[in-house]
């Protein structure tokens, strides 16, 4: 049998990065120049020190969940009326137009056009965000393999400091990126007419969080499903908007279980959809009805429930309910 190893030696097997850096008195690293340690410690500690706070593993998880969210968000363009920032004069409130009717007033072409210009200008953040995505996590394998090393050549010092103040600013730009911002015009949008005055407008891009089913509490009977959604982050209140609900049977095996599909538009956070087949498999999606000012928002929340088989003596989930509630 071996004769256990001191504690030096245990020490030295756990830490070897602190066994090559701590030296001799004083913290000198033996056989190395002091200034070119001092160098090497500061430089060392920079890089251990950002893997433990912005590119730890948690942090990079949180980047990777923000990404996720806002490539299914939806994104709309928002009328800003510049005189809504002072309340207008009640004897004049005659001359101001609200914010509907503003939105008809707006030349369509050139509206369409800015759609076009906020849907490219979402898709190039999407896409910049998930390029800083990449960066974060091939700069947290480089500042891993760098911190292993025992050594800095004087070439190396500049390259390290460079790739350090590098992820730190993508770091930075992927907080700041996306956040809602103005879209500019180089024309008015509304020409005047006559008398009414026309109040100057502004362009905004808004986001709103994902639709997505509530799987706890949605569920499949042999005739029917009663469908569950929320907003992503949001206490439930009552909705301002519509949902759209598409479903179909998968699989079908004759022409009039092809015909098993169907759209529901709803302003509730819940529906039940009907006339659907036992034991049969569905696909379920739910998604924010199009408007006119959404300029980006393609995903949409999809779920399979399979419906139950129909109960003793020909009953449907939901005649079967009714039947024990009222057995008469």
């Amino acid at each position: 049998m071996n004769p256990p190893s001191d504690d030096s030696d245990v020490s030295e097997q756990r830490h070897p990065m602190k066994t090559r850096c701590a030296g001799g008195q004083g913290g000198d690293s033996p056989g190395m120049d002091p200034k070119k340690w001092i160098t090497f410690k500061d430089l060392h500690d920079q890089v251990t020190q950002l893997l433990s706070t912005k590119l730890n593993p948690c942090n990079i998880k949180q980047c990777k969940s923000k990404l996720d969210i806002l490539k299914k968000c939806s994104y709309y363009l928002e009328v800003m009326r510049q005189d809504t920032l002072h309340q207008p004069d009640p004897q004049q409130q005659q001359n101001y137009l609200s914010n509907s009717t503003i939105l008809h007033l707006i030349d369509p072409w050139k509206f369409q056009r800015m759609k076009k210009l906020g849907h490219s200008q979402v898709q190039i953040q999407l896409s910049l965000l998930e390029e800083l995505y990449e960066q974060f996590c091939k700069g947290k394998v480089e500042m891993e393999a760098i911190a292993s090393q025992s050594d800095y050549g004087y070439q190396e010092v500049d390259h390290i400091n460079g790739r350090i103040a590098h992820l730190i600013k993508a770091l930075t730009d992927f907080d700041s990126t996306l956040m809602p911002g103005e879209l500019h015009t180089k024309h008015r949008l509304i020409s005047e007419t006559g008398s009414t005055k026309m109040p100057q407008i502004h362009l905004r891009l808004s986001v709103k969080m994902p639709v997505m089913f509530d799987t706890s509490r949605s569920e499949a009977l042999a005739d029917c499903a009663r469908l569950h959604w929320e907003i992503a982050g949001q206490e439930q209140q009552e909705p301002r908007e519509q949902f759209e609900i598409r479903y179909k049977l998968l699989q079908p095996t004759n022409t009039e279980e092809g015909n098993q599909l169907g759209t529901v538009t709803c302003n509730s956070y819940c529906i039940q959809v009907n006339n659907l087949l036992p034991q049969r498999c569905y696909e379920f999606t739910v998604k924010r009805a199009d408007a006119c000012c959404l300029v980006y928002g393609f995903w949409n929340d999809t779920m399979v429930l399979r419906t139950t088989p129909l109960s003793p003596g020909g009953f449907t989930g939901s005649q079967e309910k009714r039947r024990r509630l009222f057995p008469w």
